[in-house]
């Protein structure tokens, strides 16, 4: 599942009206989810630094609740790697230490 960040209506309006019509950022944008005052979007990891960037210049108040949603969904990866490998190990019969 796409990690997801979660922005204010104002925020996300005023980045998206910067956004070029054929960049990755502004599809992300369009295909976000709308929900009362606060617009959910999806994006790829990837493209996380962009949508970072893009506040950064058009909508400073935003960086905040972007940078946190970075950090969570890092820790969240970070987490399914490890118990992954726990789990691979335990499969294999591999013993833990």
């Amino acid at each position: 599942m796409k990690p997801v960040i979660a922005l204010p209506i104002e925020h996300y309006e005023s980045i998206l009206k910067r956004a070029t019509e054929d960049s990755p950022l502004y599809f992300r944008l369009k295909n976000a989810v709308k929900m009362a005052n606060t617009v959910v979007v999806r994006y790829d990891p990837e493209h996380a630094e962009m949508l970072l960037q893009a506040a950064k210049h058009f909508c400073p108040d935003a960086v905040p609740e972007i940078q946190q949603a970075i950090r969570v969904s890092s820790r969240e990866e970070a987490g399914s790697l490890i118990w992954c490998k726990k789990r691979m190990d335990e499969l294999a019969g591999i013993p833990r230490h």
